[in-house]
């Protein structure tokens, strides 16, 4: 009878041993997480991405719970800037976790990787789950300009206008249709949303900018001096006055404006000083 009793408390103390060994093996792994995402919180990712690794390794992602930490390693390579690593981690995750956030991260990895295509493909799966969300057809407008496709950015934006008046949407309209090549019409959404929303930035940089490609310089030095007048130390406004200035041959202001614009951060006025006013007062 002792013998068996000793034998039972030995098994015991024995699995007592292993419970333990796995305890402090999951208790080691959760300190691990947490110190990882402590050093992603502070923008470490390369030391983040080191523990996510170690965690990653002893757990094989076997279960469930395991992807978590894919999901944060894909934030971290993200944020590193490391946006293939940070893709192939996000479509494993979810393949086994289909998650919204975790897509919607997708669609920032692919925005840094320039691959519109796959963007849009998400986004367009968000909006069958929720039609006629504002904020995903913003934000596909976006895509659609950046990717070149001026006419379907328009319909988008156009849809966005028809639920509601926002000038900064019809700003973007207007750049639409100057990237279409009609001008003509975007200047005259440019001088409708300065009408209705004259403190709104927006639509002085881009009627301004687009005066300045076309070579219309007197044009577009009649709305950066007023967008001037909302924001007097707006850098691209200066800049893009300089740059109009100096085109007209007023050598001494346009200097002085895109210096200003240099000296507080502008870079893109550097060629400018160095064609135009080495020399110059």
């Amino acid at each position: 009878m002792i013998k068996s009793i000793s034998r039972l408390i030995t098994m015991l103390m024995v699995m007592s041993s292993f419970f333990v060994a796995g305890q402090a093996k999951v208790n080691e792994a959760a300190a691990w997480e947490t110190y990882a995402d402590t050093l992603a919180s502070r923008e470490d990712f390369a030391g983040a991405i080191k523990l996510y690794n170690k965690i990653i390794e002893k757990s094989g992602l076997k279960q469930d719970d395991d992807y978590s930490v894919l999901y944060k390693r894909a934030y971290a390579y993200f944020g590193a800037q490391d946006f293939t690593n940070a893709l192939k981690d996000i479509n494993q995750y979810l393949q086994r976790i289909p998650d919204p956030q975790a897509k919607l991260l997708r669609i920032y990895i692919n925005q840094g990787l320039g691959d519109h295509k796959a963007q849009l493909a998400d986004l367009d799966d968000f909006l069958k789950q929720s039609p006629g969300n504002p904020e995903i057809i913003r934000f596909r407008a976006s895509v659609l300009m950046d990717a070149g496709e001026y006419k379907e950015a328009q319909r988008d934006l156009k849809s966005l206008l028809a639920q509601r008046a926002d000038p900064e949407i019809e700003s973007f309209l207007g750049l639409t249709y100057y990237y279409l090549g009609n001008l003509d019409s975007a200047m005259i959404v440019f001088d409708r949303v300065i009408k209705q929303e004259p403190s709104l930035l927006q639509p002085y940089l881009y009627a301004g900018s687009l005066c300045i490609e076309e070579g219309a310089y007197a044009l577009a030095l009649v709305y950066i001096n007023k967008g001037l007048q909302v924001d007097p130390t707006n850098t691209t406004l200066l800049f893009y006055k300089g740059v109009a200035l100096t085109e007209t041959d007023k050598l001494e202001e346009g200097c002085r404006c895109l210096r200003k614009a240099f000296e507080a951060g502008f870079d893109d006025a550097a060629d400018y000083l160095k064609e135009y006013c080495y020399g110059a007062d």
